[in-house]
């Protein structure tokens, strides 16, 4: 099996050599990840300008682009398209409800089901103990179990992890409803000039039953599929009831 590992933090984000160590167990890993941290950068791509590669280890590379991008240039440059598996992650730190839509760590995974191979975000819910290693085990364990059976195209998987040793066990769930207490920040520097950060005190979300939210704070392992289409088929037989063409 030939595996692709990206990130959106880079190659110094603690849960990628992790990951490494333990996914390598599945078959031959190649890793391509963003220079810089790209966390929040959700599904943007590279348009504008050229990109640049930097080999650092054997099958080990950074690119000047965004998580996506470098799910792109690793499937189609690197791997020259003989790919099995297509995994992002750790990140530190969840990525529930909402979260998916900011996420660069979603956004790879997505990418890679968009090009039409199996796909999967990890993230550990930071709770001050970086247990990297072993979520990484958990997030292998998931994966082989869910590679068994027939992945519907472009479907891919969203995996939570609670930063937890006790942790009960896992949960498949669909997405939460996140709520953020966001606030600009506006501030002056030397040169008098304004600037501003788009900050965050606190971010929680609802308690709804089924969700990622819910089964992480109960210490379950969430599991959510996640799909590319995001058309709402329910609205959309509505519409065409309200107001046909």
């Amino acid at each position: 099996m030939r595996i692709l590992i990206s990130n959106d933090d880079g190659l110094y984000g603690a849960g990628l050599l992790p990951l490494i160590s333990v996914i390598k167990k599945m078959g031959d890993v190649f890793v391509v990840v963003p220079d810089l941290n790209k966390s929040a950068s959700s599904h943007s791509i590279t348009v504008n300008k050229p990109m640049q590669l930097f080999p650092k280890k054997k099958n080990i590379y950074t690119l000047s682009g965004t998580p996506s991008d470098c799910v792109r240039f690793g499937i189609m440059w690197v791997m020259k398209g003989k790919v099995d598996l297509v995994v992002s992650g750790i990140n530190d730190g969840p990525n529930m409800g909402e979260d998916c839509i900011y996420s660069g760590t979603v956004a790879a995974a997505r990418e890679g089901a968009i090009l039409g191979y199996p796909s999967f975000a990890v993230s550990l819910v930071y709770d001050g103990k970086n247990i990297f290693k072993p979520a990484a085990e958990h997030a292998l364990k998931i994966i082989k179990k869910i590679l068994k059976y027939k992945v519907p195209k472009h479907t891919f998987f969203n995996i939570n992890i609670p930063d937890n040793k006790n942790i009960k066990g896992v949960s498949f769930t669909k997405m939460g409803k996140r709520i953020y207490n966001d606030y600009i920040d506006e501030r002056i520097d030397k040169k008098g000039q304004k600037y501003y950060w788009i900050l965050s005190k606190q971010v929680s979300g609802y308690s709804i039953k089924n969700t990622d939210i819910v089964a992480v704070n109960d210490k379950y392992i969430s599991v959510t599929p996640l799909k590319i289409n995001q058309t709402d088929f329910t609205y959309l037989k509505k519409l065409k009831v309200y107001a046909p063409s």
